[in-house]
């Protein structure tokens, strides 16, 4: 390797480390602000690393406390926010779950079927799906949220994965479509003739193929259905039956804030969704890569 090549990586690393850190400086942030004692979390001006550390904010979201400027007890014996934290967390991995789980099952069986068996409007299929993933959650939520009602389905978990799937099936069934089409038809039809069942064919034969693409589905699914605001604002009332993303806000009062709680739930939010990255990110990048270029 010539000294200009060692020259080139080592600015390639530091450019890499330094957006990196820029990326991911709002959660260094939340971490170090978590770990602060309320009264260095109001310092001016502010700091990055604690003086003094401390676990009590994250203690708070596992037993609850009263926000800052409530100090004193709560208002007619209500609960504070925090002491539903863990309902909030356990409903949103509940919702998440159970939307991957549905999406990743009807998407892979439905791309399968656009890429084995022919019927009308067999192409037309995949991208009207497509079209109707780009179309904003905004448009449909509220017709969505009548049918909630007629149903009797408003303020429960069922609602959020009706919800979640409706907007995670669409995107996952062209992208599991896309990445059907590159996998070889003749091996399937070599055990179908050694006399193979279809169910057995798709079961030990197509899936492992498809492995890489139905992670990638999977982890789009868990993403959208983790991090989604708008439904779980609109269909759910209950406190104890809210998603995170919409319980958090309740930390938020007018105009006060308890930032030490903010930031603590914020860190605990993050980092189950960016292990579960980390730890798949290889079979993430293989499926979209693959219905890129196969699709």
């Amino acid at each position: 390797m010539t000294p200009r090549d060692v020259t080139l990586r080592l600015f390639l690393y530091a450019a890499l480390t330094a957006v990196t850190f820029l990326v991911c400086f709002p959660l260094i942030w939340a971490f170090f602000t978590s770990m602060k004692p309320k009264e260095e979390i109001f310092l001016w001006p502010p700091t990055l690393w604690p003086s003094t550390w401390t676990l009590e904010n994250y203690r708070a979201l596992l037993v609850g406390r009263d926000a800052y400027f409530q100090a004193g007890g709560g208002s007619g014996g209500t609960p504070p926010p925090s002491a539903f934290f863990l309902d909030w967390f356990w409903n949103s991995v509940i919702v998440t779950l159970c939307t991957t789980l549905i999406t990743t099952i009807v998407s892979t069986l439905a791309a399968y079927s656009l890429t084995r068996f022919s019927f009308p409007g067999q192409r037309a299929v995949p991208y009207l799906a497509l079209v109707g993933y780009m179309v904003p959650s905004i448009i449909f939520v509220f017709p969505m949220f009548l049918v909630m009602v007629d149903l009797r389905l408003t303020d429960t978990l069922l609602s959020l994965i009706l919800g979640y799937v409706c907007i995670t099936l669409p995107f996952s069934m062209w992208l599991m479509w896309a990445f059907f089409r590159g996998v070889p038809v003749e091996i399937e039809e070599a055990a179908l003739v050694d006399g193979a069942s279809r169910l057995r064919v798709f079961w030990e034969i197509v899936l492992p193929t498809a492995w890489p693409g139905i992670v990638a589905a999977a982890i789009f699914t868990l993403i959208v259905s983790w991090n989604d605001y708008l439904f779980g604002r609109v269909f759910m009332n209950s406190m104890e039956k809210m998603p995170l993303t919409v319980g958090v806000m309740h930390f938020f009062d007018g105009t006060h804030v308890d930032w030490g709680l903010m930031m603590a739930s914020s860190v605990l939010m993050t980092v189950p969704m960016a292990i579960l990255f980390m730890a798949f990110q290889r079979h993430l990048v293989a499926g979209f890569g693959a219905g890129a270029v196969k699709g």
